[in-house]
């Protein structure tokens, strides 16, 4: 007998759509797109800039970061980050993330998306 080990990840944002947010990733989808909805609404990034910053999440373990991507995520030192998490009691590994985050922003301009480098994503339109 198979069940998923989590529910899809659909988000719903207030009661108008704002943000259209999805993730392949199994036991990560629900921090990946949590993270993708914190980097737009809170942090003020388009769609493209929230998909790149480097992934962050711990599943009730490790916790887990993404190292930097030439091309593909924001630089930035790891391994500082892994030091500084560890000097305060987590356990910390530098794992890569493939997300494929896929995110569509509602403005009062138009639609802007992003899509995510990691598993080849591409966003068109007109």
């Amino acid at each position: 007998q198979h069940r998923p080990q989590r529910p899809c990840g659909p988000r719903a944002t207030r009661n108008q759509v704002r943000l259209v947010t999805g993730s392949p990733g199994g036991s990560r989808i629900i921090g990946y797109t949590a993270q993708s909805i914190i980097n737009v609404f809170d942090f003020g990034l388009d769609p493209q800039q929230a998909i790149n910053v480097p992934h962050y999440m711990n599943r009730n373990g490790r916790t887990d970061i993404e190292p930097p991507q030439a091309g593909v995520t924001l630089d930035y030192d790891a391994q500082a980050l892994a030091d500084a998490l560890t000097a305060i009691g987590h356990s910390v590994g530098i794992v890569s993330q493939d997300s494929g985050l896929s995110i569509i922003q509602v403005t009062d301009h138009g639609l802007i998306g992003g899509a995510d480098y990691r598993r080849d994503g591409a966003v068109g339109g007109r």
